[in-house]
Protein backbone atom coordinates (compact mmCIF):
# COMPACT_ATOMS: atom_id res chain seq x y z
CA UNK A 1 0.00 0.00 0.00
CA UNK A 2 1.43 3.67 -1.09
CA UNK A 3 1.37 5.57 2.35
CA UNK A 4 1.24 9.42 2.41
CA UNK A 5 4.67 9.30 4.11
CA UNK A 6 5.79 7.87 1.07
CA UNK A 7 3.90 9.98 -1.19
CA UNK A 8 5.41 12.73 0.08
CA UNK A 9 9.15 11.78 0.28
CA UNK A 10 8.46 10.56 -3.49
CA UNK A 11 7.41 14.25 -4.46
CA UNK A 12 9.69 16.03 -2.09
CA UNK A 13 12.66 13.78 -4.17
CA UNK A 14 11.43 14.78 -7.76
CA UNK A 15 10.56 18.23 -7.28
CA UNK A 16 13.98 18.83 -4.82
CA UNK A 17 15.42 17.01 -8.52
CA UNK A 18 16.59 14.15 -6.56
CA UNK A 19 15.16 11.79 -9.23
CA UNK A 20 13.62 11.54 -12.12
CA UNK A 21 10.98 8.97 -11.52
CA UNK A 22 7.52 10.20 -11.06
CA UNK A 23 6.20 9.27 -7.65
CA UNK A 24 2.44 6.70 -8.45
CA UNK A 25 -0.54 7.76 -8.03
CA UNK A 26 -0.58 11.86 -9.47
CA UNK A 27 -3.51 11.97 -11.04
CA UNK A 28 -3.35 14.01 -14.60
CA UNK A 29 -5.93 16.93 -14.37
CA UNK A 30 -5.95 18.82 -17.68
CA UNK A 31 -1.87 18.25 -17.45
CA UNK A 32 -0.10 15.08 -17.49
CA UNK A 33 1.91 13.79 -14.27
CA UNK A 34 5.11 14.84 -15.25
CA UNK A 35 4.02 18.27 -16.15
CA UNK A 36 1.89 18.91 -12.76
CA UNK A 37 5.08 18.65 -11.12
CA UNK A 38 7.21 20.19 -13.11
CA UNK A 39 5.76 23.08 -12.68
CA UNK A 40 6.66 22.19 -8.63
CA UNK A 41 10.09 21.48 -9.47
CA UNK A 42 10.16 25.01 -11.60
CA UNK A 43 8.54 27.09 -8.53
CA UNK A 44 10.60 25.53 -6.48
CA UNK A 45 13.93 26.09 -7.87
CA UNK A 46 13.24 29.64 -8.87
CA UNK A 47 12.25 30.15 -4.83
CA UNK A 48 15.23 28.80 -3.97
CA UNK A 49 17.41 30.24 -6.43
CA UNK A 50 15.85 34.13 -5.10
CA UNK A 51 16.78 33.06 -1.70
CA UNK A 52 20.45 32.40 -2.67
CA UNK A 53 20.25 35.64 -4.34
CA UNK A 54 19.36 37.48 -1.28
CA UNK A 55 21.78 36.09 1.25
CA UNK A 56 24.90 36.51 -1.51
CA UNK A 57 24.40 39.53 -3.23
CA UNK A 58 28.33 40.17 -3.70
CA UNK A 59 28.35 37.30 -5.46
CA UNK A 60 25.73 37.81 -7.66
CA UNK A 61 26.77 41.57 -8.59
CA UNK A 62 30.37 40.08 -9.21
CA UNK A 63 29.32 37.22 -11.84
CA UNK A 64 25.87 38.79 -12.95
CA UNK A 65 22.53 36.55 -13.50
CA UNK A 66 22.81 34.17 -15.55
CA UNK A 67 26.27 32.90 -14.21
CA UNK A 68 24.96 32.93 -10.55
CA UNK A 69 21.83 31.09 -12.13
CA UNK A 70 24.08 28.48 -12.81
CA UNK A 71 25.97 27.95 -9.69
CA UNK A 72 22.33 28.18 -8.42
CA UNK A 73 21.14 25.42 -10.15
CA UNK A 74 23.89 23.10 -9.06
CA UNK A 75 23.62 24.33 -5.81
CA UNK A 76 20.02 23.35 -5.83
CA UNK A 77 20.78 19.86 -7.39
CA UNK A 78 23.62 19.13 -4.76
CA UNK A 79 22.20 20.73 -1.65
CA UNK A 80 18.29 20.19 -1.69
CA UNK A 81 16.07 22.02 1.04
CA UNK A 82 16.10 20.17 4.47
CA UNK A 83 14.15 22.80 6.93
CA UNK A 84 11.02 24.56 6.43
CA UNK A 85 13.22 28.21 7.23
CA UNK A 86 15.11 29.67 4.06
CA UNK A 87 16.87 31.52 6.90
CA UNK A 88 19.50 28.34 6.78
CA UNK A 89 19.50 27.67 3.63
CA UNK A 90 22.56 28.44 1.04
CA UNK A 91 25.53 27.38 4.21
CA UNK A 92 27.39 25.59 1.50
CA UNK A 93 27.43 27.52 -1.33
CA UNK A 94 31.09 28.42 -0.63
CA UNK A 95 32.05 24.86 -0.68
CA UNK A 96 30.13 24.68 -4.24
CA UNK A 97 31.47 27.91 -5.69
CA UNK A 98 35.38 26.35 -4.58
CA UNK A 99 34.50 23.20 -6.85
CA UNK A 100 32.87 25.18 -9.29
CA UNK A 101 35.12 24.92 -12.36
CA UNK A 102 33.30 27.59 -13.94
CA UNK A 103 34.64 29.84 -11.39
CA UNK A 104 38.26 29.16 -11.07
CA UNK A 105 39.15 32.37 -12.87
CA UNK A 106 37.76 34.50 -9.60
CA UNK A 107 39.77 32.87 -7.08
CA UNK A 108 38.82 35.00 -4.12
CA UNK A 109 34.95 34.17 -5.25
CA UNK A 110 34.40 31.31 -2.51
CA UNK A 111 35.77 33.37 0.54
CA UNK A 112 32.88 36.39 -0.84
CA UNK A 113 30.56 33.77 0.24
CA UNK A 114 31.67 32.84 3.26
CA UNK A 115 31.69 36.32 4.11
CA UNK A 116 27.90 36.68 2.68
CA UNK A 117 27.06 33.72 4.90
CA UNK A 118 28.67 34.48 7.99
CA UNK A 119 27.31 38.36 7.59
CA UNK A 120 23.66 36.37 7.18
CA UNK A 121 24.44 34.23 10.11
CA UNK A 122 25.45 37.34 11.85
CA UNK A 123 22.75 39.65 11.38
CA UNK A 124 19.89 36.68 12.31
CA UNK A 125 22.11 35.39 15.26
CA UNK A 126 20.08 36.32 19.25
CA UNK A 127 20.78 39.41 21.28
CA UNK A 128 23.10 39.57 24.10
CA UNK A 129 23.98 41.95 27.33
CA UNK A 130 27.31 43.15 27.15
CA UNK A 131 28.89 41.09 30.56
CA UNK A 132 29.73 43.57 33.16
CA UNK A 133 32.93 43.80 34.31
CA UNK A 134 31.14 44.02 37.78
CA UNK A 135 30.90 40.36 37.29
CA UNK A 136 34.33 39.60 36.64
CA UNK A 137 35.50 41.28 39.79
CA UNK A 138 33.64 38.64 41.88
CA UNK A 139 35.58 35.90 40.41
CA UNK A 140 37.94 33.92 43.04
CA UNK A 141 41.29 34.36 41.82
CA UNK A 142 41.87 30.78 42.30
CA UNK A 143 39.17 29.86 39.84
CA UNK A 144 41.05 32.05 37.08
CA UNK A 145 42.93 29.19 35.86
CA UNK A 146 39.55 27.69 34.38
CA UNK A 147 38.04 31.01 33.45
CA UNK A 148 36.93 31.28 29.52
CA UNK A 149 34.58 33.80 28.22
CA UNK A 150 31.05 33.58 25.75
CA UNK A 151 31.46 35.72 22.53
CA UNK A 152 28.34 37.73 21.33
CA UNK A 153 25.98 34.96 19.57
CA UNK A 154 26.41 36.92 16.46
CA UNK A 155 30.49 37.09 16.79
CA UNK A 156 32.25 35.26 13.38
CA UNK A 157 35.66 35.83 12.45
CA UNK A 158 37.11 34.97 8.55
CA UNK A 159 40.74 35.10 7.17
CA UNK A 160 41.53 35.20 3.58
CA UNK A 161 43.94 35.78 1.42
CA UNK A 162 42.20 38.21 -0.71
CA UNK A 163 41.09 41.88 0.45
CA UNK A 164 37.38 40.33 1.08
CA UNK A 165 35.81 43.41 2.75
CA UNK A 166 37.04 46.04 0.15
CA UNK A 167 35.55 43.85 -2.77
CA UNK A 168 32.27 42.99 -0.64
CA UNK A 169 32.10 47.14 0.32
CA UNK A 170 32.79 48.23 -2.88
CA UNK A 171 29.97 46.09 -4.22
CA UNK A 172 27.39 47.69 -1.72
CA UNK A 173 24.63 49.37 -3.24
CA UNK A 174 25.42 52.65 -1.59
CA UNK A 175 29.00 52.61 -2.40
CA UNK A 176 30.42 55.57 -4.34
CA UNK A 177 33.90 55.30 -5.46
CA UNK A 178 35.81 53.68 -8.32
CA UNK A 179 38.35 52.31 -5.94
CA UNK A 180 40.98 50.01 -7.52
CA UNK A 181 41.69 46.59 -5.67
CA UNK A 182 44.45 44.76 -6.08
CA UNK A 183 44.19 41.18 -4.99
CA UNK A 184 47.42 40.29 -4.63
CA UNK A 185 48.47 43.24 -2.01
CA UNK A 186 47.10 40.75 0.90
CA UNK A 187 44.66 39.49 2.51
CA UNK A 188 42.39 40.12 5.71
CA UNK A 189 41.18 38.57 9.33
CA UNK A 190 37.88 39.98 10.02
CA UNK A 191 35.50 40.51 12.88
CA UNK A 192 31.51 39.91 11.91
CA UNK A 193 29.45 40.93 15.07
CA UNK A 194 26.30 42.47 15.73
CA UNK A 195 26.03 44.73 18.74
CA UNK A 196 23.06 46.15 18.44
CA UNK A 197 20.91 46.76 14.91
CA UNK A 198 23.60 46.84 12.13
CA UNK A 199 26.56 44.12 11.44
CA UNK A 200 30.08 45.42 12.16
CA UNK A 201 33.41 44.41 10.28
CA UNK A 202 36.27 44.98 11.58
CA UNK A 203 39.91 44.13 10.73
CA UNK A 204 41.81 41.62 12.74
CA UNK A 205 45.46 42.05 13.28
CA UNK A 206 46.95 38.73 13.40
CA UNK A 207 47.38 38.50 17.03
CA UNK A 208 43.55 39.44 17.70
CA UNK A 209 42.16 37.04 15.41
CA UNK A 210 44.34 34.43 16.59
CA UNK A 211 43.03 34.95 20.45
CA UNK A 212 39.66 35.63 19.79
CA UNK A 213 39.32 32.59 17.81
CA UNK A 214 40.89 30.55 20.73
CA UNK A 215 38.06 32.12 23.50
CA UNK A 216 35.10 31.56 20.96
CA UNK A 217 36.42 27.82 20.92
CA UNK A 218 35.80 27.54 24.31
CA UNK A 219 39.83 27.47 25.34
CA UNK A 220 40.33 28.42 28.74
CA UNK A 221 41.42 32.18 29.13
CA UNK A 222 45.18 30.85 30.63
CA UNK A 223 45.37 28.31 28.05
CA UNK A 224 44.05 30.60 25.06
CA UNK A 225 46.83 33.26 26.54
CA UNK A 226 49.80 30.90 26.51
CA UNK A 227 49.06 29.87 23.02
CA UNK A 228 48.42 33.30 21.45
CA UNK A 229 51.75 34.59 23.45
CA UNK A 230 54.09 31.87 21.70
CA UNK A 231 52.90 33.16 18.82
CA UNK A 232 52.47 36.69 19.31
CA UNK A 233 55.04 37.90 22.62
CA UNK A 234 53.73 41.77 22.20
CA UNK A 235 50.28 41.20 22.77
CA UNK A 236 48.24 43.27 25.14
CA UNK A 237 46.00 40.83 26.48
CA UNK A 238 44.73 42.97 29.14
CA UNK A 239 43.80 45.65 26.26
CA UNK A 240 42.29 43.60 24.26
CA UNK A 241 39.94 42.33 26.76
CA UNK A 242 39.28 45.76 27.74
CA UNK A 243 38.32 46.85 24.28
CA UNK A 244 36.17 43.39 23.53
CA UNK A 245 34.45 44.26 26.85
CA UNK A 246 33.42 47.61 26.01
CA UNK A 247 32.42 46.66 22.61
CA UNK A 248 29.77 44.27 23.85
CA UNK A 249 31.76 41.07 22.34
CA UNK A 250 32.31 39.48 25.52
CA UNK A 251 28.94 38.26 26.93
CA UNK A 252 29.19 35.89 29.72
CA UNK A 253 31.93 33.65 31.36
CA UNK A 254 32.12 30.14 32.64
CA UNK A 255 34.35 27.71 34.41
CA UNK A 256 35.81 25.01 32.69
Amino acid sequence: MYRLHDLQRDFSRFVCQETQRLPPDIMANGLSAAQRLSIYRNNTRLGLTEALRDTYPVVNCLVGDAFFNRLAADYVKCYPLQAASLLTYGGHFAELIARFEAAQDLPYLADIARLEWLWHEAYHAGDAQPLPLSALARIDPAQYAQLAFRLHPSARVIASDYPIERIWASNQPEYQGREYIDLVAGGCRLLLYRPQWQVEIHYLAADEYQFLTLLGSGQALNQAVETVMRDHPDINIPLLLQQWLRKGLLTDFYLV
